[in-house]
């Protein structure tokens, strides 16, 4: 009786052994990914005009979707596609990513999420951001319901270029032209209305457009012939993935730019007004993640900034022999001597 107990204690604990090693063998999910995601790996697609939105989602938008549950090279498989600021390829590298077979797709800028719907009206897709207003462009139906595959964050670029329009008011000498650096997606209906509201403010306006960087150094001595002493640089992937060199063919042209991002002015560029890249990008993680989990991108509403940050790069200002305003130094959240 001994002999068959002991037989029995050592089966139960051989049993034991293999239930643990098989357990340990089993694949394991990070907090928060349902249960019928066990096992598979979801598709997440980007696309967008500049490599500085891809190099913003994989610094922020990859991390915190890695918190959520979804992490690359484990349930997650990312396709990332971009320009260095030229719109012909566009069209084609959407339809590449829409023949991946998406869960769903990051669009960075209104036209590009058009071209993606395009490519495949099924495809769930998170702007981010949208550059002019979703609604007016049939992509939502409203910013709080947005009603059908597209959500993400409105970032009104227009809005922005204009309070950058009269930043560059202050500094502009004696009345100049200020020049405005247009991107090769900006739509035409979008540079008309930048054109309307300089008028209306009394900012006498001369315009330029540019694609990649080759078209850079033109695009600027074209602002300066035409008048033009200060240039603000419209909200571009583009122009902010190639903020240095943007910034060093400026300088050789004696043109200070008033730009969008932070790192844009750490670069060179007199001025920066803009939202807080690492907040957007994380935020959309979220709401690519939401969509993964299920829910339809229709019911998530689409959301807006909440700081803005202006940077002052007094140093570059120097030397261009720029003179920055007191008052817009005071308004500052940071000096750059």
């Amino acid at each position: 009786m001994m002999t068959r107990r002991s037989d029995a204690g050592a089966g139960r604990r051989a049993l034991f052994r293999t239930a643990l090693a098989a357990s340990l063998a089993m694949p394991t999910l990070a907090p928060g990914v349902p249960a019928r995601a066990q096992g598979r790996v979801h598709r997440l697609g980007v696309l967008a005009a500049g490599r500085f939105s891809i190099e913003g989602v994989r610094r922020w938008t990859l991390p915190e979707l890695a918190r959520l549950g979804f992490m690359e090279g484990r349930n997650l498989e990312v396709l990332m596609r971009h320009t260095d600021g030229d719109a012909a390829p566009l069209p084609a590298l959407a339809s590449e990513l829409a023949a991946a077979r998406l869960d769903v797709a990051i669009a960075v800028a209104n036209p590009i999420a058009r071209l993606l719907r395009a490519a495949e009206p099924r495809l769930p897709i998170v702007m981010g951001f949208a550059g002019n207003d979703p609604v007016a462009d049939g992509l939502v139906e409203s910013l709080a319901r947005p009603g059908g595959l597209v959500t993400g964050i409105v970032m009104l670029g227009e809005e922005l270029d204009i309070k950058r329009l009269e930043f560059a008011r202050e500094i502009s000498p004696g009345g100049a032209p200020v020049g405005f650096l247009a991107g090769a997606t900006l739509t035409p209906a979008r540079i008309t209305r930048t054109q309307a509201e300089a008028a209306a403010l009394g900012i006498p306006l001369v315009l330029e457009l540019a694609g990649g960087p080759e078209s850079y150094a033109a695009a600027l001595a074209a602002l300066r012939d035409q008048g033009a002493r200060v240039v603000v640089v419209g909200s571009f992937p583009g122009f902010s993935g190639n903020a240095a060199l943007l910034a060093s063919r400026a300088a050789e042209a004696g043109l200070p730019l008033l730009c969008d991002w932070r790192h844009m002015a750490e670069a060179g560029c007199v001025v920066s007004y803009g939202a807080s890249n690492a907040d957007l990008r994380r935020r959309n993680a979220v709401q690519v993640a939401r969509i993964l989990r299920g829910e339809p991108p229709g019911a998530i509403p689409m959301e807006r900034p909440e700081r803005f940050e202006l940077v002052v790069n007094a140093a570059a200002a120097a030397r261009l022999r720029v003179e920055i305003p007191p008052l817009l130094i005071a308004r500052a959240d940071e000096v750059i001597e």
